[in-house]
């Protein structure tokens, strides 16, 4: 195998080897003439490579850059098969090996599968496997997939997060380690001698080693690698107060529903178990907690395109709904459903793959700037489908499909400076615009840094003034939320060393403006749900802590 490797870091910097597709037509050529086990990956190539070569063979290996553009690197982590609460839900694939709405063959499931769900395992080996094919992990979202999670015990869910954070921590010691001029070390006696390991992390009674969630997300604070965020998935009849409470003691910073669709007569058809009160209920709860709210649709469940299209019209002008984040998903038939029986009877048609990408683009038009697409297709693969659509790069045919109608999308996410060519562009190039909005009972601010033609997005803030029903006890009726900043001015050409202190920084901004806003509302604090990376930035604009958040008391 590393004889095979060698070959191929050659080639690249021969210049034999210049796209991908030749490196696989090479890789399977080495594994025939080498007779080679196992396919070599792209990290076992990287890792066998100086800091030189890594430098000069990246653009080849490194797959789906997409994946830290935006400076943050998703490591999605699934928990373990159990039954959801409800039942299974009309069109949900069935699976022995896999959560539920899950086959098991999609890629976080397979990962799952391979390390037998153990949440530090999946979530080490996903960071090692980032950082060997070139990615920059210095910022993590963990994103916590796999059925209805906050449905499984309780000390599950505090043990599976306590391992998440730890292998955040752990993997984040041994770049350190390397960034010091050592060899790569990942061994766990490695591990053991780190000086982290006497600040009370990590407690032994006999073979069994543990982590209290309170103190790793302690050590985390100052981990080498940034957790930006915790993502939980969960469905609307789940993420009441008792679970949202629960997933803000872990971390949580955004929270992403099943919604699927806005009637209750078809959520019971699909035998969903919950109502549109209960989504809507979620949608204040989730906001006036300050978490960020994702939600996920789902076409073609017994509505026409005409009906789907009016649906997201409703979606985005009704205050009941207005996600911050949306994925979209075509109903797909898949064996051992409900739904596939029955579609064998003729009783059920899915849309075709132009449907689809036709609907798509059509719902892609008439996006509000303040919302960001998160995905467009499940990653089920098209041999598990019986009926529906198969291709997986159904986002690549949506956005091929706009430029050839000569329409564009204006959601966060295709508009993103991270996605862009950046380097044509400078901080003076982006200004400041505002917007708001009702949602839930409250007051929503989108507050924007982007260019004169408002096409490139360099960053944003969300800034929420809660409903009269909020629960929580650090929420008081002086209190502003600050749901959510993201900014990329680190990309751009600056003057000097990039300090995201300075006033000029994108950060600064976005902040002093949210802060003026506060204070045109006669409210006097803000509260901000940090990811736990994030917590020594806050603290040095002299935020504390209040509870579950940080807070400033403004002048």
């Amino acid at each position: 195998m590393e004889d095979a490797c060698r070959i191929i870091i050659d080639a690249i910097l021969d210049g034999e080897i210049n796209s991908r597709r030749e490196l696989e037509v090479k890789k399977r050529q080495l594994c025939r003439d080498m007779k080679l086990k196992r396919f070599m990956s792209n990290a076992d190539i990287l890792e066998l490579a100086s800091p030189e070569e890594k430098e000069n063979i990246g653009h080849v290996l490194r797959k789906k850059p997409s994946k830290s553009a935006t400076g943050v690197a998703v490591v999605a982590v699934m928990c373990h098969p159990h039954e959801c609460p409800h039942g299974r839900c009309f069109y949900c694939p069935k699976s022995d090996v896999a959560p539920p709405s899950y086959t098991g063959e999609e890629p976080a499931a397979l990962r799952g599968r391979m390390f037998e769900y153990h949440p530090y395992v999946q979530t080490f080996n996903r960071l090692k496997q980032l950082y060997s094919i070139g990615h920059d992990i210095s910022k993590v979202e963990i994103i916590i997939m796999g059925g209805t999670f906050p449905s499984t015990d309780l000390s599950y869910q505090e043990w599976f997060v306590s391992k998440i954070l730890k292998a955040i921590i752990d993997f984040g010691l041994i770049v350190e380690n390397i960034e010091a001029g050592n060899s790569p070390d990942f061994s766990d006696e490695f591990l053991k001698s780190c000086s982290l390991y006497s600040n009370n992390i990590l407690k032994t009674y006999g073979s069994y080693d543990y982590v209290l969630l309170d103190d790793v997300l302690d050590v985390c604070k100052d981990s080498r690698i940034k957790c930006t965020g915790i993502t939980f998935e969960t469905r609307p009849d789940w993420c009441k107060i008792e679970h949202i409470d629960r997933m803000l003691s872990m971390g949580a910073t955004r929270v992403e529903i099943g919604v699927q669709t806005t009637h209750d007569d078809i959520y019971d058809k699909m035998k969903r178990g919950h109502t549109v009160s209960d989504s809507v209920t979620a949608n204040q709860i989730l906001r006036d907690s300050g978490l960020k709210v994702g939600m996920h649709f789902m076409l073609g469940l017994f509505q026409s395109p005409e009906e789907d299209l009016k649906m997201f019209d409703y979606i985005f002008s009704n205050e009941m709904y207005m996600p911050d984040m949306i994925k979209i998903y075509p109903c797909l038939v898949t064996y051992g459903s409900d739904l596939y029986d029955l579609w064998k009877k003729g009783g059920y048609k899915p849309y075709s793959d132009d449907e689809a990408v036709d609907l798509i683009v059509e719902i892609k038009k008439r996006l509000p700037r303040w919302v960001r697409t998160m995905r467009i297709q499940r990653d089920i693969p098209s041999t598990l489908i019986e009926d529906g659509v198969r291709k997986s790069n159904l986002g690549e045919l949506v956005y091929n499909k706009l430029d050839d109608d000569k329409g564009s999308c204006d959601c966060i996410r295709c508009r993103e400076l991270g996605y862009k060519d950046y380097s044509e562009f400078s901080v003076d190039d982006f200004k400041l615009f505002e917007e708001s909005y009702k949602c839930v009972g409250g007051k929503e601010v989108f507050l924007s840094l982007e260019n004169s033609d408002r096409s490139v997005l360099g960053g944003y803030l969300r800034l929420r003034f809660p409903s009269v029903n909020a629960h929580r006890v650090e929420v008081s009726e002086d209190s502003a939320l600050l749901r959510e900043i993201k900014v990329y001015d680190n990309l751009l050409k600056t003057k000097g060393t990039y300090d995201i202190f300075s006033e000029d920084s994108f950060n600064s901004i976005l902040l002093n403006r949210a802060e003026e806003i506060i204070l045109d509302n006669n409210k006097t604090e803000i509260l901000t749900r940090c990811g736990i990376g994030e917590y020594n930035y806050y603290t040095q604009l002299n935020y504390t802590q209040k509870g579950q958040y940080l807070r400033k008391k403004l002048n």
